[in-house]
């Protein structure tokens, strides 16, 4: 069976990872926007053919098709998603992994996920604004008083967001005249025509983590809880990224979240994915994420959606996975989950992403330098490599901007972060190399974390006031 994967990334070669280990023999075949050294290892190995464009090019992915007559695709990446790369599968008669343009806009568009999710009542919802004009969104921030936090109002790849906490009432006016100031900029990130340039939702504190769930449009398989770890720098400092390490289990929990809210959690995305078959009368194919953070206000709450892997948590997610998962896209592409099964391994994971210096400030600084690693030896410590942001160039290995490894490791937090460090040793560049090696290692700050907020919002539904904020009304405040 040829399976056609769309896209270039660490999250990519995951998904080449499952497919080409799977029992079932797949034919991998692969576009990208440059050559992955690790997807081009599977693509050899399983005699398929690398394919070099566009990945959200309609026509490429047209061309491509037509010479690879695939019998599956599968998409990686948001961007092609949006540009109805799935919706060229389906019309072409091949059965896709990767939800359709107009079920995709549950992460395009923060604002329409708000709205669907008031609109039919969803748990874990968010009181928000949308704003047209930087001008409108900067007046309201000066004549609000309470905690907010302000995002662009689509998926610009995790930038822009600012929070704001008025604790003490003699800095509010300041803080309002400064985050005023510096709404342009989140403004200027998300310019799709028509639709709204801001959001500003009320704020809430907790500790985060991500669900993924498999959807073929009528059944649902909910996947192992992870957690992402967002800033560039050790203990959560410097600039937001797309992720530079994730965890996962033990199991398919967290040590901070509970079977109860597990199960919340999978309830609150299974019914988005029936309030978007609702809305655009179109099955949900493929993974949908709920990026949730355990807060007083709802417990499980959500912060936003994923119409895809998110990255590093595929990484941290498909090696712990002992079932055949090439399998489990085939069933769900095909409209046959019900099938499928799943088993995960009891250990956890750690994932730790390096990346070139100048990441995520300045792509071109951190593009176009050497990276040398000794596989063998990352092999014998016992962890696993994804290649994301680099390019198989001759013989060499040259990055692209981003985050150009994932390193893998499963065990127990400690044994396999220290794992992690010593891999770290055997890898090289011709520029500084950016890592974070707190990843896995803070785990008691967030299991107190959770204990607090889950008194708080435990007491909430004694008292009938679970998601109700009164400072917070339809008249007064963010509605």
């Amino acid at each position: 069976m040829k399976v056609l994967l769309i896209g270039d990334g660490a999250r990519e070669h995951s998904l080449a990872y499952s497919l080409g280990k799977s029992p079932k023999g797949y034919k991998v075949f692969a576009l990208s926007t440059y050559i992955n050294p690790g997807i081009n290892e599977v693509v050899k190995n399983t005699n398929g053919e690398y394919f070099i464009g566009d990945t959200s090019s309609v026509d490429r992915v047209k061309e491509v098709i037509k010479r690879v007559s695939p019998d599956i695709g599968v998409i990686g990446p948001e961007d092609p998603l949006f540009h109805g790369i799935a919706n060229v599968f389906k019309e072409e008669g091949i059965p896709v992994f990767g939800p359709l343009k107009e079920t995709a806009k549950i992460e395009e568009s923060k604002a329409w996920a708000r709205q669907l999710m008031w609109k039919y009542s969803i748990p874990g919802r968010l009181k928000y604004r949308t704003f047209y004009t930087i001008e409108e969104a900067a007046e309201f921030i000066l004549n609000y008083g309470g905690s907010i936090a302000i995002k662009p109002a689509g998926q610009v790849g995790g930038r822009g967001v600012k929070v704001v906490a008025d604790l003490e009432a003699y800095l509010s006016q300041d803080k309002r005249d400064a985050l005023s100031r510096s709404v342009s900029g989140i403004g200027n990130l998300y310019k799709k025509e028509g639709e709204p340039k801001i959001i500003i939702e009320e704020k809430v504190d907790g500790p985060e983590y991500t669900l993924h769930v498999i959807s073929d449009g009528y059944s649902t398989l909910p996947l192992p809880l992870t957690q992402d770890y967002k800033n560039a720098y050790q203990d959560g400092i410097g600039p937001e990224t797309g992720g530079m390490g994730s965890i996962s289990g033990p199991d398919h929990l967290l040590p901070f979240i509970t079977e109860d809210e597990y199960v919340s959690t999978y309830e609150i995305i299974k019914k988005t994915i029936n309030a978007i078959y609702e809305e655009t009368k179109k099955n949900y194919v493929g993974i949908i994420a709920g990026q949730m953070m355990l807060t007083e206000l709802w417990g499980p709450t959500v912060i936003e959606f994923y119409s895809r892997f998110g990255d590093p948590e595929a990484s941290a997610i498909i090696p712990r996975v002992d079932s055949d998962f090439g399998e489990i896209i085939e069933l769900t592409a095909t409209g046959h989950l019900s099938k499928a099964k799943i088993k995960v391994k009891e250990e956890s994971s750690v994932v730790r992403a390096v990346a070139p210096l100048g990441y995520p400030i300045s792509k071109q600084m951190a593009s176009n330098h050497k990276i040398m690693l000794d596989l063998n030896k990352i092999k014998e410590v016992g962890c696993i490599v994804f290649f994301g942001s680099v390019a198989l160039e001759g013989m060499q290995l040259i990055t692209k901007g981003s985050r150009a490894l994932e390193l893998v490791c499963i065990g127990d937090f400690n044994t396999a972060s220290e794992k992690l460090d010593k891999c770290i040793n055997y890898i090289h560049s011709d520029t500084k190399l950016i890592y974070r090696h707190d990843i896995g290692k803070n785990i008691t700050e967030h299991i107190e974390k959770a204990e607090i907020v889950r008194y708080s919002y435990k007491n909430r539904i004694r008292n009938g006031t679970l998601g109700s904020s009164g400072i917070w009304s339809p008249n007064g405040g963010l509605w």
